[in-house]
């Protein structure tokens, strides 16, 4: 790892610049790591399908086990991409078996739950520590970036799952709304094709989501590793050794120079004096606390490190608390409350007490009664009295007045001269029928296949509700489909229509049945 010869600009960063950082990375490579992503998982994901044809789900969760294994890969291209410029797709694909079995058990068992494996991952597969000096370094590095890379995790999640039901949504877009398609969630959920469908889609959103995710927690490492290491002083030094070589210095310049630095590094005649033995033993028996002067760079490195790795050193503490923005001075108050305001105070205080647990009682047992199912007195909401039925439904009157007195008789009249006022009149009776005697409970929002579904809803199924839907059906397919309904479709509903339908309306009717006004055929 060169830093001269990184690609991008190292400095300190918050992790969310750091984040941003890695979505830049992976815009700019998005084509190689979608095709590593992609050129090894697609044909896994393939023969898992076809294996698991029965239940397609499991070669998505297989594919969604395995990610680590996949991730590795772009993490390895990207390390190598951000210091070197030399490396290629197929170089990586070449290294791939290499990189996917290694610790490939460990990380599919133990570390696979890990929220914060994208940061975890460049010091299991980059810098290779196991064991506990693996546990010793992400200590230190996870010491203030860990909740960042939970949360890149748990957004990450949370844009895989946006863009499955983004795809479901946009399937279901397509179909037309005139088809009235209603399918029971369960039904859909327990269907195999349904299944296939959201393992692609879950595959896709897994592979869409991988390069950013990789390199975001990429970034957060090397932001982490510049802020302990001190990367960006590192490449300042550089640079200025870059300008100072670039200068030319003359023999007699640089000879004088020579001198000076032998001369301001000679140690003075009592250091000279004091051996080594002496410095090392005043440096172990020292105090961890006590300035130590006239130590060699040696004795002094050593020591650093002997402190450095002191529980004292690492007794790290975080104490929050709250302090107010402009604090005001606490002022002395000799006053004492006089006792017999105390003891009304403490009455008052135990009093409202009392109340406050009898309110929290009584809430309690009004959510059980109510849950239970039991009508608390005075404490019911106000019951409102019913809408009236609908006077019509799409376009077609409803108002029993208006039918005739033998439905099945007229029907068959209009049958003759016109199939679509015949089948109108026996819908829109059968729909008069629901609203009136049935009082199910319609609404001009309300679409065919709805009275359908509330209707057989309220009666299970029973078999008017089956020679409801089957009227509905090709009422729906002559008017809006414009498909013919033949003489013996007809004639059968004709014969059915006295089992669950009476012939007509009241005696008492006021008004005269005239097709031309009631037939509410779409045109």
């Amino acid at each position: 790892m060169d830093l001269a010869h990184v690609n991008a600009r190292i400095r300190p960063r918050n992790h969310y610049e750091a984040i941003d950082l890695g979505f830049v990375m992976a815009r700019h490579w998005i084509l190689t790591l979608y095709s590593l992503w992609f050129f090894i998982s697609f044909p896994l994901f393939i023969i898992l399908q076809t294996i698991f044809s029965d239940a397609p789900y499991i070669s998505a969760i297989v594919i969604w086990w395995l990610k680590p294994l996949f991730d590795s890969i772009q993490l390895h291209y990207v390390s190598e991409k951000l210091f070197s410029n030399n490396v290629t797709f197929k170089q990586t694909l070449k290294q791939a078996p290499s990189r996917l079995w290694k610790s490939a058990l460990i990380k599919l068992t133990i570390r696979r739950p890990s929220l914060s494996r994208s940061f975890d991952m460049p010091v299991d597969d980059l810098e290779n520590l196991t064991g506990a000096q693996r546990s010793k370094r992400l200590n230190v590095l996870q010491r203030s970036a860990s909740s960042a890379a939970i949360w890149l995790t748990i957004v990450s999640i949370t844009i895989e799952n946006i863009i499955v039901f983004s795809f479901c949504g946009l399937a279901w877009m397509f179909i037309p709304p005139q088809l009235d398609i209603y399918i029971e969630i369960w039904d859909l959920i327990a269907h195999p094709e349904v299944h296939r469908i959201l393992s692609w889609c879950w595959y896709l959103a897994m592979g869409l989501v991988a390069p950013f995710y990789v390199t975001a927690g990429f970034s957060l490492y090397i932001n982490r590793r510049t802020v302990l290491e001190g990367w960006d002083i590192e490449l300042s030094f550089k640079d200025m050794a870059t300008r100072a070589k670039k200068l030319q210095l003359s023999p007699i310049s640089l000879c004088l120079t020579i001198l000076l630095m032998i001369g301001t590094c000679l140690p003075s005649t009592s250091y000279a004096t004091k051996s080594t033995e002496q410095q090392v033993n005043s440096t172990d028996s020292a105090p961890l606390g006590e300035l130590i002067y006239d130590l060699l760079p040696h004795d002094a490195q050593q020591r650093m490190i002997v402190i450095m790795e002191s529980d004292t050193f690492n007794d790290i503490r975080n104490k929050e608390e709250w302090k107010l923005i402009n604090p005001v001075e606490e002022t002395e108050d000799n006053d004492e409350t006089p006792l017999w305001l105390a003891d009304i105070l403490s009455l008052l205080a135990q009093g409202a007490e009392v109340v406050l647990w009898g309110v929290a009682i009584l809430c309690i047992m009004f959510i059980i009664l109510r849950l239970k199912g039991f009508e608390v007195p005075f404490m019911e909401a106000k019951k409102y009295a019913k809408p009236p039925p609908p006077t019509s439904l799409f376009g077609l009157e409803l108002n029993q007045n208006t039918l005739p007195e033998d439905i099945i008789s007229t029907a068959k009249d209009f049958w003759r001269r016109s199939p679509r006022q015949a089948l109108s009149l026996l819908y829109r009776a059968a729909l008069s029928d629901l609203v009136h005697a049935e009082t199910l409970p319609l609404h001009n929002s309300h679409t065919e296949g709805e009275c359908v579904r509330l209707f057989d809803k309220k009666t299970h199924s029973n078999p008017k509700s089956v020679f409801f839907q089957t009227l509905t059906e090709q009422w729906v397919m002559l008017a809006y489909g414009h498909q013919r309904v033949s003489h013996k479709q007809f004639d059968a509903l004709c014969d059915e229509w006295p089992n669950h339908f009476p012939f007509g309306p009241s005696s008492d009717t006021s008004e005269q049945y005239t097709p031309e006004k009631n037939s509410g055929v779409p045109s």
